[in-house]
């Protein structure tokens, strides 16, 4: 698991970084914009796109709906692994997934 929200965060927006989508997530959570993109199904997104941002909704509080058919049929290699290894990282508890991030997470800008 998470070890706190804010881990969580920082693990979302490195994940929406693998569609250059980090701009939707701070480090407190979602922005209004994304979650408008989630109401919406994606809107605008391409396919992948939306797949790594129900991805990120998923990890953050379940929501989403992310099949994984959807993950194995659309995403590129890189994403597909980034998602499949968080989800392994998270399953294996709080320092695993820092090291998750030390490996994807892309800093904050303010």
């Amino acid at each position: 698991m998470f070890r706190n929200d804010e881990q969580s965060a920082r693990a979302c927006r490195a994940l929406l970084a693998k569609g250059r989508l980090h701009r939707l997530w701070t480090n407190g959570g979602p922005t209004p914009q994304a979650v408008e993109l989630l109401e919406a199904d994606g809107g605008p997104l391409s396919s992948g796109e939306r797949i790594i941002l129900l991805a990120a909704f998923a990890f953050w509080n379940g929501g989403g709906a992310l099949r994984l058919a959807e993950i194995i049929e659309v995403l590129d290699v890189e994403p597909s692994e980034a998602v499949c290894s968080l989800v392994i990282a998270v399953k294996q508890g709080a320092d695993a997934v820092e090291d998750w991030l030390s490996e994807h997470e892309v800093p904050e800008i303010h």
